[in-house]
């Protein structure tokens, strides 16, 4: 027997509830539609369509949206990458002890290891095409910043203008 669950999303029909999709390794994620529910001798199996967009979709909403990474969201990210400890260790050059420790909860990954870590899975197969054009604007960001980028150091006058401050470079004040 086969069942296929369909929740509101929207306008649609009402749902019962979304599927709580424990088997990805994390403890918050929910599936609204795109799975189906089969009852094989009394025990539910459970089918997920396009598993591997549903992983990548995760992993997007992490690096772009996660503040700070959780224990259980760095393994998913550098499992989703097809990397043991040692091989993300070794990127990120840290012991891959380290690596588990920040799984375990032991301690925080540093905020250095932290923009790494996002970097390297948005330049992961998984991640492509969205984390190519994501990185790609990142890129241009900074070389904007560099390109402007000087040692001397300009008056900056600031000038608010409709509840809004602008900062002018290399005015004279007297």
């Amino acid at each position: 027997m086969t069942r296929h669950e369909l929740f509101a999303v929207g306008s649609r029909h009402p749902a019962l509830m979304p599927y709580h999709y424990k088997e990805c390794g994390l403890d918050n994620i929910y599936l609204a539609n795109g799975f189906t529910i089969e009852d094989m001798d009394g025990d539910d199996y459970v089918s997920i369509e396009n598993v591997d967009g549903l992983w990548k979709a995760i992993g997007l909403n992490l690096v772009r949206d996660q503040k700070t990474f959780a224990p259980k969201e760095i393994r998913f990210l550098r499992t989703q990458m097809e990397m043991t400890q040692a091989e993300l260790a070794l990127l990120l050059r840290v012991d891959d002890q380290t690596v588990a420790r920040w799984e375990k909860q032991k301690c925080k990954i540093p905020g250095p290891a932290d923009l790494a870590l996002r970097v390297l899975f948005l330049s992961s197969t998984i991640a492509q095409p969205e984390g190519g054009e994501l990185l790609k604007h990142l890129h241009e960001a900074v070389r904007a910043i560099v390109e402007k980028d000087d040692t001397a150091v300009d008056d900056l006058l600031f000038v608010q203008r409709d509840h809004h401050w602008d900062a002018q470079r290399g005015v004279a004040v007297a």
